[in-house]
């Protein structure tokens, strides 16, 4: 996944993700409430997805981004990753 944020590009790990947003770790410092945009991969797309997002926490290298509005296949793939996801 790379977040693309007023200061560059960095590479992070999505930790979890839901359709309102996404934790994320990363190594770079990004600004809290910043306007950024995430460029992943979601599988049943078979295309990188880029999806605007707000910074909404930082903690520990740790990121809570917001997503703003996401596109009816972004929500698809999404719906489509959830349902094949294994249960906890």
């Amino acid at each position: 996944m790379i977040l693309k944020h007023p200061d560059g590009e960095s590479a992070g790990v999505t930790q979890n993700v839901s359709l309102g947003g996404a934790l994320i770790e990363i190594k770079d410092r990004v600004t809290f409430g910043a306007e950024v945009r995430l460029r992943l991969r979601l599988a049943p797309l078979k295309e990188d997805a880029e999806i605007p997002a707000t910074v909404r926490w930082i903690k520990d290298g740790l990121v809570g981004v917001q997503f703003g509005s996401l596109r009816a296949k972004e929500v698809w793939a999404f719906n489509q990753m959830f349902k094949d996801a294994p249960k906890v």
